[in-house]
């Protein structure tokens, strides 16, 4: 019996987050766990209520949206649900750049939360969120990882993303860490994956198996083929929360090998979080309805544009219900998704479902060591840039040296060359890299970006 995880859940956070903070997170989540149960004409219906007061809100009170509204000749009147939400042009991921003071709200909820992300396009975006928002946030995580089954409070090692910057101040390091002690979350950096690495990450889940397996895709499959190559699994099935990438099928199955047959593929991107999740059919990805509106758009050979139909391939399209502070409304992410069956899941869910996710896998890079490196880690390396590299492309030539594109920012300078010059050589070890400043990344001919390409 799991007394801590019992005494977390039962009194510690819901003192914290409800009586000492005063947040409305444990509330939202409540709300979520009864919602995904409804019908869905219950579940489009409270996506309609979110949507009307969103677009009120941008019509009133931010810029940006008060002229998109005005030169397509829409009012609050028009968008009454999502299935009006065509009537709005899409905000690109360029617009989302050059406008953003724009899309700020002129009145509260501002934005509190500020973060930048350099995207799987490599082109970096700022961009904020209210604080009622990143409850909404923390409610659809703690949901979708509940699927999995997650219980706040519950042992989990997470093999994710880098290690706390060494420029975050004492305070907000000491902070992080305090609550990361309390909830029982381990961290550990997967940008680099040396041998010595994936041997320690195995040691601990040897010596001491966590509840919960959170980890990037592609970081999560090369721990568990080292793990099945050397034979080192000694636990049961432990759950694993794959995210950031795509989870292909041999991923999978390495996965399930190393740590048995509950594996959950969640989507989500920087500006908007959590998309959505993988229940226990594993028939598709459940979107985050009461959160969020998700579109997969179709663009005909005339230039219109229309749903995908079930099985069908097109752009992600996000709406963002709760981010009143800078708002994203048909905000197109860059990525391509399958629409899914709008039918009840065998779970007896009635959110709809993303069949697949296509275009998010990061390529595996190799050191000049044979060391692991995952695509991701340059995302996260130019995560801080955002003002020096509007855009970049990793290329991995056959002999192993590597061409570094990037199209400089108005920030980019000497010094900021010379943290990319580290960081690459932090990740890549002894390898040959070559810089290069271009006045574009070009796009493939399906329209993406593509940041990391490994020749084959």
């Amino acid at each position: 019996m799991d007394l801590y995880g019992q005494l977390f859940r039962s009194i510690l956070w819901p003192t914290w987050e409800s009586k000492i903070r005063r947040r409305p997170t444990l509330a939202r989540y409540e709300f979520l766990e009864r919602t995904q149960w409804r019908s869905l004409d219950e579940l489009t219906a409270i996506q309609s209520g979110a949507l009307r007061r969103l677009i009120r809100h941008a019509q009133l009170h931010v810029p940006f949206f008060r002229a998109r509204f005005r030169e397509a000749g829409l009012t609050e009147a028009d968008i009454a649900s999502p299935e009006d939400l065509y009537k709005i042009p899409v905000l690109t991921r360029e617009q989302a750049r050059e406008d953003s003071a724009l899309r700020e709200s002129t009145a509260p909820p501002f934005p509190s939360v500020r973060k930048n992300t350099g995207g799987t396009t490599g082109q970096p975006l700022l961009f904020g969120y209210d604080a009622d928002s990143e409850y909404w946030r923390q409610a659809v995580k703690l949901r979708g990882y509940g699927w999995a089954g997650y219980q706040p409070g519950d042992r989990t090692l997470h093999f994710w993303g880098a290690p706390l910057s060494r420029q975050d101040v004492l305070p907000v390091r000491a902070k992080v860490l305090l609550d990361r002690f309390m909830r029982r979350e381990k961290y550990v950096p997967c940008a680099v994956m040396t041998e010595n690495d994936l041997r320690e990450v195995a040691g601990m889940l040897r010596r001491k198996p966590p509840k919960i397996f959170v980890c990037y895709t592609q970081a999560g499959a090369e721990l568990a083929r080292f793990i099945n190559r050397h034979e080192l699994r000694t636990w049961g099935t432990i759950p694993v929360v794959c995210g950031a990438e795509r989870l292909y099928p041999n991923d999978r199955a390495e996965l399930e090998r190393a740590f048995g047959p509950a594996v959950f593929e969640t989507y989500g991107c920087r500006e908007v979080m959590l998309i959505a999740s993988e229940c226990e059919v594993h028939e598709g990805l459940h979107v985050s309805m009461e959160n969020i509106v998700v579109e997969i758009v179709v663009t005909e050979a005339d230039g219109r544009q229309r749903p995908a139909r079930e099985g069908e391939m097109g752009e992600v399209v996000l709406t963002d219900l709760h981010n009143l502070g800078m708002p994203f409304i048909r905000y197109r992410n860059g990525d391509l998704a399958i629409q899914g069956s709008r039918a009840r899941c065998p779970c007896g869910r009635h959110l709809v479902r993303i069949a697949k996710v296509e275009g998010r896998a990061a390529d595996l890079l190799r050191g000049a060591d044979g060391t692991v490196v995952s695509g991701v880690a340059f995302h996260v390396l130019f995560t801080g840039l955002a003002n020096a590299a509007r855009q970049f492309q990793v290329v991995q030539h056959r002999d192993r040296s590597v061409t570094l594109r990037i199209v400089p920012g108005d920030g980019m300078n000497d010094v900021s060359l010379e943290s990319i010059r580290l960081g690459c050589s932090r990740l890549l070890k002894e390898l040959p890299v070559r810089i290069e400043m271009a006045p574009e990344i070009p796009l493939t001919k399906e329209g993406k970006r593509r940041t990391v390409i490994v020749e084959a």
